[in-house]
């Protein structure tokens, strides 16, 4: 490899929370976010979680909000203590609880 990243929308690191749905829309488990961009994430979670095709998720952030997406998963790895999933993200978008803040993940 040339060292390069070759993916297609910058990551930026993060450890927030993320919250994954299961079909009756109760949350099926919870991971620690490792990375994100425009098109997808990273995140990884203690015990391994079975996840379904397609789902939806919350990703919560102190600086943009709430953004809610549907997603699939593209990658999974095991390590030590720790199954690490990179997902592709199918739609987004910014969820308020009081509705006050414009769209700024654009």
């Amino acid at each position: 490899m040339n060292g390069k990243d070759k993916r297609r929308a910058p990551r930026a690191r993060h450890d927030s929370v993320i919250e994954i749905f299961n079909v009756e829309g109760k949350v099926a488990a919870t991971g620690r976010l490792v990375d994100f961009s425009k098109v997808g994430a990273s995140f990884s979670v203690g015990n391994p979680v079975v996840m379904p095709d397609k789902f939806r998720a919350r990703l919560r952030f102190l600086d943009k909000g709430v953004i809610e997406v549907e997603a699939h998963v593209v990658r999974t790895t095991r390590e030590k203590n720790s199954t690490y999933y990179g997902i592709k993200f199918d739609s987004y978008k910014n969820v308020y609880p009081t509705g006050e803040k414009k769209d700024t993940w654009q």
